[in-house]
């Protein structure tokens, strides 16, 4: 007797044909139809017999299925059993951000989600590169756009405030408080975004002294005295060496959690994706949003 044979006559039992059988294994209907013959060989019972209308149970067939149905739906929660204690927060789970949010805000928070969570494996991926979710690059991303894959649910998480700052002893040389102030400054930019465009409309025409695409880059330069670099809140409010300088119009930038539709009810991904969605939510005023 063959198990695997036994599961092909449970499934043509209950659709009544080798195409909707085949259809919901994923086989050819062939593959159906001779894993059925295959099994009534082994048991040496007619188990179907053969109608336009489809596959009908036999009398032996009848009471063969009803048992062999408890046998499945046994191992069925069997499966399901196991599948939630090693899915439950167990396993690894890869999360891709840009490159600064992942390095200066999500690493040290994942850090200590997984101290309550050890069996546990996160894969921080921060980088410029938008991976791709539906060929399994990454469970999660932290995006700044909203991603339109039919396959990929996505929800706004809050957003990112930028602000200009300068170490102290940058701001005691040359003070800014106000827009015009830009005109004679040394500014640290970044190579795009909503917050260049802000800053090219504060001080058009004026030629940057400093760019780089990675905001840590700019915070680095800014703490070196070089200047007026434009950053995320929670970049420049969380280092002790610089100075906030308010202007108006501070830009923003949206921030959306993606997940494939697959994955979003897996226990590990899900924890993961619910505290990232909770400490985002926390951290509002530190991430400048609102």
């Amino acid at each position: 007797m063959n198990w695997d044979d036994l599961r092909y006559v449970a499934a043509l039992a209950r659709h009544g044909s080798l195409a909707k059988t085949a259809a919901r294994l994923g086989v050819e209907h062939t593959t159906v139809g001779r894993r059925v013959d295959a099994a009534e060989r082994s048991l040496n019972l007619k188990l179907f017999t053969r109608t336009p209308a489809g596959y009908l149970l036999t009398q032996d067939g009848d009471q063969l299925v009803s048992r062999l149905q408890a046998v499945e739906d046994a191992v069925l929660e069997l499966e399901r059993g196991v599948r939630a204690k090693t899915d439950e927060l167990a396993g690894s789970v890869r999360v891709t951000s840009p490159e600064t949010l992942g390095v200066a805000y999500l690493a040290p928070r994942l850090a200590r989600f997984l101290t309550d969570h050890p069996s546990l494996r996160i894969e921080l991926l921060p980088a410029g590169k938008v991976l791709d979710l539906s060929r399994s690059e990454a469970e999660l991303a932290v995006r700044t756009f909203r991603t339109k894959h039919e396959r990929l649910v996505v929800r706004r998480v809050g957003q990112v405030g930028f602000r200009l700052y300068a170490s102290r002893r940058y701001l005691a040389r040359r003070p800014v408080q106000r827009a015009a102030d830009l005109a004679s400054a040394a500014l640290l930019v970044p190579t795009d975004g909503p917050e260049l465009a802000w800053l090219q409309r504060l001080a058009p025409g004026v030629a940057p002294a400093f760019v780089s695409e990675v905001s840590l880059a700019l915070a680095q330069a800014a703490q070196a005295d070089a200047g007026l670099a434009v950053l995320p809140r929670y970049v420049g409010d969380g280092s002790p060496e610089l100075v906030g300088v308010p202007l108006p119009s501070e830009p923003t930038e949206p921030l959306y959690l993606t997940v494939h539709r697959d994955l979003r009810n897996t226990p590990r991904v899900r924890a993961v994706a619910d505290f990232i969605v909770s400490s985002m939510r926390g951290d509002r005023r530190l991430l400048g949003d609102g």
